[in-house]
């Protein structure tokens, strides 16, 4: 049996989250674990959720993804990170979320099966690191 991957969505937009909801409810042993709209939320349900793979919006109101993204994975730094953008020529904000330590950079719209591959290349990470912490 695979084993389930817990998922928080961050993102501004309402659309975007449903949108991420309904792609990933076709994904076998996932969770959805949590939604935010902010960065600040992001950091509070990444350390109440306990998520292996956050989704996250680069550019929102407030606390923005990549200052997000900084935090989580200082506090918290086995947590799968990728970034949401559909800041299509900041090629700047995607190299500056790689450096922060994301696993990817997804672009909106969407591509399923993009995100269905992410999700089990952390699922298979998650399983190495399971068998090496037994």
């Amino acid at each position: 049996m695979a084993r389930k991957i817990n998922v928080l969505l961050v993102d501004d937009s309402r659309t975007v989250l449903a949108q991420l909801e309904r792609i990933l409810g076709g994904v076998e042993d996932l969770a959805i674990v949590g939604m935010a709209r902010d960065g600040a939320g992001a950091i509070r349900m990444a350390t109440e959720a306990k998520p292996e793979l956050v989704l996250l919006d680069i550019v929102m109101q407030g606390l923005d993804g990549l200052s997000a993204l900084r935090t989580i994975k200082s506090m918290h730094p086995s947590i799968e990170v990728a970034m949401v953008s559909s800041v299509g020529g900041d090629a700047h904000k995607a190299e500056e979320a790689f450096r922060l330590g994301a696993c990817q950079v997804l672009g909106k719209p969407f591509d399923s099966e993009v995100i269905e591959s992410l999700v089990e290349n952390v699922r298979a990470a998650v399983e190495i690191r399971d068998e090496g912490a037994a």
